[in-house]
């Protein structure tokens, strides 16, 4: 099923000019339906919230009247962008009324580069392009008055009469390979408005962002008001159009050495986390678990495949995931952890008997299926907002038996860039 309107300040096709269709490749989807979205990371300053509102389905960032008052509302994800394929971005907020000395933002971005629509502090509405191509940051800030399609205050072709007070869902959609058009806009009564275009070809001598591969974003500043402010950001979701294929490399590590493990006790014999930079640079690679082989011998065991939050749960020494000079793996792993602290999420788990030695074996023709850990979407882990610390999957064996277990571990996973 296809768009029929033809108006060109309404969005019938993609980025590429390709008719667009109702078969979008979703890259991430994020609600708050029983609770806050956990693949959002919250960031807050001076007495900032980020609060479930129930009734309301959706999260609310709320700031002090402290001048410092800030609140960050990110997406864990840095969704990858496949060249020669529209990217589509929609997110739906509340601004509510102007809060003089209060900045109200929504869109595509992180601190260096990206898309996003922002209420000012002034009342102001503006679509802004932001860039660290030049290495410091750049923004090309475009108030409403200057929309170059569609101004969205009812003189337009599309007679749409935006009002900031209400329900908006904001739409940007865009090429990039460097060099291509961003498109921004609202969706209304079926319609995708644009409001207005950013063109990065043939006028601009670098790339107009340094990288397509970013968060969703909604972000609630005090600049100087003395009463607070609060807005609410309800639903978002990235979109690959026209098709998509997981662009990664594959990696591997096995246990060095088998340790040794108690009667009836659980150790963490091999944790997996993002590099705090990758060839210099902040890491923004997405790594997805595959695979995972657990060895044991002497008695009966169980593993668990887990989720926590922090590196900083586990001790141990933390080594680069590349063996070579080169540096290509985005990953650090640690096989020599022996405690684990804080709460976690399990994903996955197994058995492993004494007397076969061997648990989650890889496929063979006549072998078992491995009990991989699944592939959904959102099961990945990423550094913080300020790449600071990074989330870990970590396999705990368990001893089960009356003697002494002897057990390794060998995972397999995906980066994504």
């Amino acid at each position: 099923m296809t768009y029929l309107f033809q108006s060109p300040q309404v969005l019938d096709t993609d980025a590429f000019s390709r008719q667009r269709t109702s078969d979008p490749f979703t890259l991430g989807d994020y609600k708050h339906l029983y609770g806050l979205d956990p693949n959002f990371h919250d960031a807050v300053w001076s007495g900032g919230t980020v609060t479930f509102q129930a009734n309301q389905a959706c999260a609310r960032l709320t700031v002090t009247s402290s001048t410092s008052s800030r609140v960050v509302h990110q997406s864990k994800m840095y969704h990858h962008y496949m060249p020669g394929k529209s990217q589509l971005i929609l997110s739906s907020v509340n601004f509510y009324a102007p809060t003089t000395g209060v900045v109200k933002r929504t869109g595509y971005y992180d601190d260096l580069n990206g898309i996003y629509l922002e209420q000012a502090a002034n009342g102001q509405l503006y679509w802004v392009l932001r860039t660290y191509t030049a290495g410091n940051l750049q923004e090309e800030r475009i108030a409403q008055s200057n929309w170059n399609v569609d101004r969205c205050d009812g003189t337009g072709d599309s007679e749409f009469n935006l009002d900031i007070d209400m329900t908006q869902l904001a739409f940007m959609d865009f090429q990039w390979l460097g060099v291509g058009r961003v498109r921004v806009g609202f969706a209304h009564a079926g319609k995708n408005i644009v409001a207005h275009t950013f063109d990065g070809s043939n006028n601009k001598p670098v790339v107009y962002m340094s990288t397509p591969n970013l968060p969703i974003r909604c972000e609630l500043i005090n600049s100087s008001s003395t009463t607070g402010a609060y807005f609410d950001q309800i639903c978002s979701t990235v979109m690959s159009e026209g098709g998509y294929i997981e662009n990664g490399q594959d990696w591997a590590v096995i246990s060095p050495s088998l340790r040794s493990l108690a009667a009836g006790s659980s150790t963490p014999v091999m944790a997996l986390a993002v590099a705090p930079t990758f060839r210099g640079y902040e890491n923004r690679v997405t790594l997805r678990m595959g695979n995972i082989n657990v060895f044991a011998t002497g008695e009966n065991c169980s593993w668990r495949l887990l989720k926590v939050s922090s590196i900083a749960q586990l001790n141990g020494t933390w080594v680069g995931a590349d063996a070579g000079a080169v540096n290509d793996s985005a990953a650090i792993y640690n096989t020599s952890a022996t405690t684990l602290t804080g709460s976690y999420d399990q994903m996955d788990n197994g058995w492993i008997t004494a007397t076969t030695g061997q648990g989650n074996t890889p496929t063979t023709a006549s072998g078992p299926t491995p009990n991989a850990p699944s592939t959904a979407k959102k099961n990945y882990i990423t550094q913080n907002i300020s790449a600071t610390t990074s989330e870990a999957y970590v396999v705990l064996i368990t001893n089960r038996g009356a003697g002494t277990a002897t057990v390794g571990v060998g995972i397999q996973w995906r980066e994504v860039y």
